[in-house]
């Protein structure tokens, strides 16, 4: 989901060294994310820029960089900052268990959720690497010796995970409210509900529920909402799949057009005719 705004631009380069899985992502504006991760997997997070904001994961705000991580299945719900240039990389747990060795403990530890290590890793050494192993994959394939590539990746996060304690990233205790306010929000996507009416049925004031979505996601209720029928409809618009910006509009609550039109321009970048154009023409560009 985009929280900030401005025209969204975003590239992502991934490849795989003998089991280790390698994914660079950088995107320009501030963005709610979530996913997953095969269940045998352990990942790690590694800025390669300085984050213009904080990292906000499981509503716990970390304003030093550091290094997610993150046994598999459901990842944990994170904001990030815009213009944020990610690396992450992904293996097996049991291998990594193995080299790990004093650090057992430590990974042991994500078995009960993410893990934070807030020190500064070298990230242009990082950042040089990857860059490095691109052109060589790219370029000369049958030369490149993938077991070295993949263990200077893996120095990188023996390196991190040696320097200090990991730190337990626990679900803040207005998660909660958030997931249940969430829900009776997005049960009325297409007929947006007014915020008394979502503190009435889950049992909380306005000023609380206020005080937990901006803990746990940064923005306010009333923001939440918005953003997320407009992505929606953005979403929709950049797949190419619908006749009608009107329909789509419709659909997701935003009956007068006009209105929808500047806030959607003001969030994107665009008006929606041109999202919807260059969805039909290159889908997967868009």
């Amino acid at each position: 989901m985009q929280l900030s705004q401005g025209r969204f631009e975003g590239r992502v380069t991934h490849f795989e060294l003998e089991g280790l899985r390698l994914v660079r992502d950088h995107s320009s504006q501030a963005l709610l994310k979530r996913g997953g991760l095969g269940s045998a997997f352990v990942g790690f997070s590694f800025p390669l820029s300085r984050p213009d904001a904080p990292l906000i994961c499981q509503g716990r705000q970390y304003t030093q960089a550091g290094v997610l991580a993150v046994m598999g299945g459901d990842l944990p719900e994170v904001r990030v900052a815009a213009n944020l240039d990610l690396l992450s990389l992904s293996l097996d747990y049991q291998k990594l268990a193995i080299l790990s060795g004093e650090t057992r403990e430590a990974m042991d530890s994500l078995r009960a959720g993410p893990g934070y290590l807030p020190v500064a890793s070298n990230h242009r050494a990082l950042m040089l690497l990857f860059d490095l192993a691109c052109q060589w994959l790219v370029l000369r394939p049958d030369l490149v010796c993938r077991h070295a590539l993949r263990d200077a990746f893996l120095g990188h996060v023996l390196d991190v995970m040696e320097q200090g304690p990991m730190e337990r990233v626990t679900p803040s205790v207005r998660k909660r409210v958030v997931d249940r306010a969430r829900e009776v929000i997005d049960a009325h996507q297409d007929e947006p509900i007014a915020i008394p009416s979502v503190c009435h049925r889950i049992g909380v004031s306005r000023r609380k529920l206020q005080y937990c979505f901006q803990e746990y996601l940064g923005i306010s209720p009333a923001s939440y909402m918005r953003l997320a029928r407009l992505n929606a409809v953005h979403r929709t618009l950049a797949r190419g799949e619908t006749q009608w910006v009107q329909d789509e509009a419709v659909r997701w609550g935003f009956f007068h057009l006009g209105h929808f039109a500047l806030e959607y321009r003001r969030l994107f970048g665009e008006r929606p005719s041109e999202t919807l154009q260059r969805g039909r023409l290159n889908p997967a560009e868009s």
